[in-house]
């Protein structure tokens, strides 16, 4: 039994079950991957928010409101632009030991899309890696923490549903942990917990093209709507404007925003500036209007891709020192930045919705908790303001670790009896082939129907071929022994039906969501 189970092992989970351990909490941090560092963490690029030169929190909720605007929780966001720099400081630099870019001693900062001032810090171009590594090292000495990989989980355990106990339907729902797919032994096990936390990041994979990697296939957020959570601002999917392109291949690279901060500039073939004449912050303009320029322009001319020029970088930087991880991947690919435009297009990157919760990430449902990107607090509200993904990630975990600390209520062993095992078929297991080809159908759904420009009848097409698809893998599921895939297609096609949903009822364009007739 422990005090809290962790499911994902990004910036949230990370620092909360450090934060947790440290207090003498026995933690559980369990991740569906081979390896704990595999996560959205792992592979952002760019920075994270912290205070600027002529900078403050004001000038900071400033731009948050005016990137997300009508929808942002101002409550929500006036706190992280007070506390959140603050925590950065104090935690990730020096407590975690997290090394940002310096020259001469000072911290170097960057500008990305719908900043007013330089307030980024970074780690060359792979800020994601150093922040997870170090945290991770950091949890690992610690013997409080139990770290479980290739532990998928299946559905929260909720005494309403799981108990043989009949008095428990009649009490408030609960969560007690989860049953979990052990992915290696192919069993079922029953982790307990006195509370238990998401952090499993997004849902880019739901998407045909994306920044994000293979396991971001919103399994929390499915697991919590089908637990009773409520789950907020689904339509609002931001689009990221800078990924490689590829010929031939759905193959997508993050080209952090960061080098548009450092100078490059989005263009045609001709070298003519396309953004420029949509918007005065050019290039810089909010992700939104940067990726649907982009997408209208490639409609328009049906030309594959746009580019982006590296020519004032490279005025300031070696290309090569600056952004070494994008070099060094666009030059595997046949592509020296250092001599040409990087050829990129559109890809879904964040998720601005997710889970109902406040900034202690506490959810609708007792004992249940989510933070980070799984999580809705209202931030973000209609579209992200750029590298402020990581500080939710970090000022959440803080403020849940408080909330925990302070109030751990135990559920009683006996409770614990009454949980049901888990139950699975006796038949075979799924067909590998028919679940990647449901993957592989729902990918290009979401991004044809449910993409960068959405019109209501494509939003309609899509709620009845998604409800099809819902209707069948449920039965799908329930006939077939479980597998890793299986249980993520579950999930995946869960999750799109409510972002579908929610696009549909949503007739007003605002931010990610940008809808025709």
């Amino acid at each position: 039994m422990y005090s809290t189970l962790i499911i994902g092992t990004g910036i949230s989970g990370l620092s909360l079950a450090y934060l947790l351990a440290k207090k003498g909490q026995r933690v559980c941090l369990i991740t569906k991957e081979e390896s704990a560092k595999k996560s959205n963490t792992f592979y952002a690029q760019g920075g994270i928010v912290f205070k600027g030169e002529k900078d403050s929190p004001s000038l900071l909720l400033k731009d948050i409101l005016k990137a997300g605007g009508e929808l942002v929780n101002k409550s929500i966001a006036k706190k992280i632009s007070k506390i959140g720099p603050h925590l950065v400081e104090e935690f990730l630099i020096k407590e975690i030991g997290v090394r940002f870019n310096k020259e001469n001693g000072k911290f170097c900062f960057t500008k990305e899309g719908a900043h007013s001032v330089q307030r980024i810090l970074f780690r060359k171009d792979y800020t994601g890696r150093e922040i997870e590594e170090r945290l991770l090292n950091r949890v690992k000495e610690n013997k409080n923490i139990d770290i479980r990989t290739n532990l998928m989980t299946i559905e929260f355990i909720v005494n309403t549903y799981h108990s043989k106990d009949p008095q428990e339907r009649y009490k408030a729902k609960e969560v007690f942990g989860v049953y979990a797919f052990n992915i290696k032994e192919k069993k079922v096990e029953k982790i307990f917990a006195h509370n238990t936390v998401i952090a499993t990041g997004g849902i880019g994979y739901l998407y045909k093209h994306t920044t994000n990697p293979d396991c971001a296939t919103g399994d929390g957020i499915a697991m919590a709507l089908r637990a009773g959570a409520g789950v907020l601002n689904a339509e609002f999917i931001q689009f990221h404007p800078t990924t490689l392109y590829l010929p031939h291949s759905n193959e997508r690279f993050l080209i952090s925003e960061s080098v548009r901060g450092e100078g490059g500039i989005i263009v045609n073939k001709k070298g003519e500036d396309i953004i420029k004449k949509q918007h005065p912050l050019g290039s810089l303009a909010p992700r939104d209007i940067v990726s649907r320029s982009i997408f209208d322009y490639l409609t328009k001319t049906k030309e594959p891709c746009v580019y982006l020029d590296l020519s004032e970088v490279k005025k300031r930087y070696s290309i090569k020192d600056r952004f070494p991880q994008i070099y060094e991947k666009c030059l595997e690919r046949g592509i020296d930045i250092e001599h040409q435009p990087v050829p990129i297009i559109p890809a879904a990157h964040y998720f601005c919705g997710g889970i109902k919760t406040n900034l202690n990430g506490e959810t609708e449902i007792k004992r249940l908790y989510a933070i980070g990107e799984c999580a809705c607090t209202g931030l973000h509200g209609a579209n992200r303001l750029a590298s402020t993904s990581l500080l939710e990630g970090c000022t959440m975990a803080y403020l849940c670790s408080l909330k925990l600390n302070n109030s751990v209520q135990k559920i009683s062993p006996k409770r614990l009896k009454s949980i049901s095992d888990w139950y699975q078929p006796d038949g075979s297991s799924a067909d590998p082939l028919l679940i990647e080809g449901d993957i592989e159908n729902l990918r290009n759904l979401m991004w044809n129907y449910a993409g960068i420009i959405r019109s209501r009848k494509r939003l309609k097409r899509l709620t009845k071929d998604l409800s099809y698809l819902f209707n069948t893998t449920e039965e799908f599921y329930r006939e077939n022994r479980l597998s890793k895939r299986l249980i993520e297609l579950r999930n995946m096609i869960t999750v799109s039906r409510e972002i579908a949903i929610q696009s549909f009822r949503n007739k007003k364009s605002i931010g990610c969501h940008y809808i025709t007739e």
